[in-house]
């Protein structure tokens, strides 16, 4: 499961034993980390639809850059 510290906390990760980065990161689901969760020390995070909101994303910021282009090129014929 992917999790992310909650804005304020640090906690250790217990296999690696540094500290879980800011940005989250993917560990093994255990009691150690069901409970940081029941505690309010972390937030679990759904990557996959990060990942398929990031990848809308992507697609529409290239169709309008792509539309731009082909409107400067249109413009730049005449």
């Amino acid at each position: 499961m992917f999790v992310k510290p909650v804005a304020g906390r640090t906690v250790r990760d217990p296999v690696k034993g540094t500290f879980l980065p800011e940005e989250g990161a993917e560990v093994a689901k255990s009691t150690f980390w069901d409970r940081r969760l029941r505690d309010g020390d972390v937030i679990t995070i759904d990557v996959s639809a990060a990942a398929a909101k990031s990848t809308t994303a992507v697609k529409s910021t290239d169709a309008v850059a792509e539309k731009a282009a082909a409107s400067t090129d249109a413009g730049s014929a005449s």
